[in-house]
């Protein structure tokens, strides 16, 4: 794929840009230093200081409707062959979260548009590269590249190489092959841990069994019902007691 990169030095969203300039070839990827409205799944501030990787890029037409449903966990699997090859023992949390050390490191969000058919899918990603820190309320739950090693990281370097890894798993899985699946089997965060599942508005404990080939969290519930999970949020229960009143 061609990817044409445009840097801003700040933007209110890099996937906002990309939505608001429809004429934008496919492939088109879109950073900024800083975002000043940058946002995650659920509408969720994304934090910045100007040290995150910050982008978006753009995969245009009707022709990738068949991967819209497996995007996010494709984009996972390229940022963390990413990350594995710079040395990092990272995994991918369900359904677009990247971790290291049990703590946040990258973000992913999938939106889409239409009419009659798919236009467009952008593909935002948020990597905390050289965060020195973190404000109080993120210091438990969130890291980065540089508080792991103590090193400094080019941005245009990760980026180049993540793009590479996408590029050359959505080339295999058009072939047929399923190499982002085997990165994501090995990789799973969650796979075989208690996690509080809110699925369409239901709550409840379940424990996960994996990522499946299509995207889809498998899970086994306390009454060993087992069931694939499309979207939702999962927190994971680090710690659980039993309480003798």
């Amino acid at each position: 794929m061609k990817h044409v990169l445009l840097q801003f030095d700040i933007l209110p969203s890099t996937s906002t840009y990309l939505k608001g300039h429809p004429f934008l070839e496919d492939g088109t990827v879109v950073s900024s230093s800083s975002q000043s409205k940058g946002r995650g799944r659920l509408g969720r501030i994304w934090q910045d200081d100007g040290n995150s990787l910050l982008f978006s890029f753009l995969l245009k037409g009707d022709k990738y409707a068949s991967i819209l449903n497996i995007v996010s966990i494709l984009t996972g699997a390229a940022m963390e062959k990413t990350l594995l090859d710079m040395g990092f023992d990272s995994k991918v949390k369900w359904p677009n979260d990247i971790y290291l050390n049990d703590k946040k490191i990258c973000g992913i969000l999938v939106e889409s548009s239409f009419k009659e058919k798919l236009e467009a899918i952008y593909v935002g990603v948020g990597l905390n590269l050289n965060n020195k820190s973190f404000p109080n309320e993120l210091k438990e739950n969130a890291t980065s590249l540089f508080l792991e090693s103590k090193k400094e990281f080019n941005k245009f370097d990760v980026l180049k190489e993540f793009l590479s890894n996408f590029d050359s798993l959505l080339l295999d899985y058009e072939k047929g092959k399923n190499s982002f699946y085997q990165l994501i089997s090995k990789n799973d965060y969650l796979k075989g841990k208690k996690v509080y599942l809110n699925y369409y508005g239901e709550n409840k404990y379940v424990t996960s069994l994996g990522i499946d080939i299509d995207g889809k969290m498998i899970v086994k519930d306390e009454n060993e019902k087992i069931t694939k999970v499309t979207s939702g949020e999962a927190t994971l229960i680090k710690k659980s007691y039993s309480l003798d009143l």
